[in-house]
């Protein structure tokens, strides 16, 4: 019994892991694009 216990909760927490990890490369792309957008309005505004 507490081997397929063990077993469930390995499981989810490398799935838990997977999910954590997942979004935040996507998430920082996102923030890094959002900042050089807002660079390039700024070079032309002070331009």
């Amino acid at each position: 019994m507490s081997t397929l216990i063990e077993m469930q909760a390995r499981h989810q927490i490398q799935e838990r892991v997977a999910r954590a990890s997942a979004p935040r490369m996507p998430a920082t792309n996102r923030r890094h694009r959002l900042a050089e957008r807002l660079r390039k309005v700024a070079d032309r505004v002070d331009n």
